[in-house]
């Protein structure tokens, strides 16, 4: 369901980082697959973790919130990330648009 919700809201701003639309389709796709395989993964290493509580409950509630952080770290960088090349490509757009010698 995530990876859903971060495909399709990803495209509007992949679209506007990139100017070519079918770039930013690939782009999108390509980040949605990475986000599901990391998942997996994450899901699989966590799995087979022993964590020292008391109960199973509390076992999957860990487990879960280690995943749950994990992806939000991860999500955090690759947005700060983007973040950063929009800076930069609208720093780039700014500098063609009034080149140095003309200020």
């Amino acid at each position: 369901m995530v990876g859903r919700l971060l495909f399709h809201s990803g495209r509007v701003y992949l679209e506007e980082l990139f100017d070519d639309v079918r770039l930013a389709s690939s782009v999108n796709a390509l980040l949605a697959v990475l986000f599901h395989l990391v998942v997996l993964g994450i899901l699989g290493i966590i799995s087979t973790m022993d964590v020292p509580v008391d109960g199973q409950v509390q076992t999957v509630v860990t487990k879960l919130g280690v995943v749950l952080l994990i992806l939000g770290v991860a999500h955090g960088s690759v947005m700060l990330g983007l973040g950063r090349l929009r800076t930069r490509r609208a720093e780039q757009q700014l500098l063609k648009t009034f080149p140095a010698g003309a200020r």
